[in-house]
């Protein structure tokens, strides 16, 4: 489904009340071989709820081939629905639109959670490369003259007006944010947006690799078990793991918050509280930061 992450929230929300028809979009399954179908980065997920990610096969391997091959499929969907010849209606743009881009989804959600909470050194060039694609590739769909005209169209259209009250928020959210988005930009200004989003998204990334960087080096050590006491066996095991990964002997309780948040809420850490978090001297921005 085609929702940049700038304007997935309000497209979600004005989505999730609308009653459309059962349509199922099978182009990109009928592009894939049955060994692609299988990729747990584009298959859909099965199970209760809607399905269940299975994060136990993901290979980051698989990050780069599988997100290049849903945009290339997304980017056939956005064309097809752009280059139809019918008049633009909201049953032949929105809905398909909508549906659009489910495989991208899909992928784009396990290399957010990678992103943000997977964040490993063999991850990090994978998403250094591929964010500023994933930015330029959210442009070629909001720059895409003949889709927003279409968009633009319905937009305007006194039959519009017909529309549920949903589907008319559905089609005000659209057009407001392609506009935002710069669609109605001239074609000098919208590759020099397009350059600048592709900047920010490498900056952003670098930053919070920078970041991540820094914060998994801070740790506080606790050298008594006695320092433990109140915390679940479980997170004291946890801590001693963390130790042994570091060469270091007792406990040690990380920067982030699943190892903060239950130290400082079960452990009787009185007299802990002043210690500082430990870390390497290293300058934000050094190469093994």
């Amino acid at each position: 489904m085609f929702r940049p992450l700038f304007i997935a929230l309000a497209v979600t929300i004005a989505a999730g009340t609308v009653l459309f028809m059962d349509h199922k979009n099978e182009t990109a399954a009928e592009t894939l071989s049955p060994a692609q179908q299988e990729n747990p980065l584009l298959a859909e997920w099965k199970g209760p709820y809607g399905g269940v990610l299975p994060f136990d096969k993901v290979r980051i391997a698989d990050f780069k081939p599988s997100l290049e091959r849903a945009m290339s499929n997304n980017l056939a969907e956005i064309d097809k629905i752009a280059s139809n010849p019918a008049a633009p209606t909201f049953e032949n743009t929105f809905i398909p639109l909508e549906e659009s881009g489910q495989e991208l989804s899909r992928a784009s959600t396990f290399f957010s959670v990678w992103s943000s909470s997977m964040n490993t050194a063999e991850f990090q060039p994978v998403q250094a490369e591929m964010q500023p694609k994933l930015a330029a590739h959210y442009d070629k769909i909001t720059q895409n003259a003949a889709l927003f005209k279409r968009i633009e169209t319905v937009y305007k259209s006194p039959a519009t007006k017909k529309l549920t009250p949903e589907q008319q928020r559905l089609v005000k959210v659209y057009y407001d944010n392609y506009v935002h988005a710069g669609a109605a930009l001239d074609q000098a200004k919208k590759t020099r947006l397009s350059e600048i989003n592709q900047q920010l998204a490498g900056l952003y990334t670098k930053f919070n690799q920078n970041l991540q960087g820094e914060e998994g080096e801070l740790f506080v050590q606790i050298d008594k078990e006695s320092d433990l006491s109140g915390l679940p066996q479980s997170l004291k095991e946890a801590a001693a793991e963390d130790a042994k990964s570091k060469g270091k002997t007792g406990w040690i309780i990380r920067n982030t918050r699943s190892s903060t948040d239950p130290f400082l809420t079960y452990a009787d850490n009185r007299g802990l509280r002043h210690r500082r978090f430990s870390r390497p001297r290293r300058r934000l921005g050094d190469p093994a930061a």
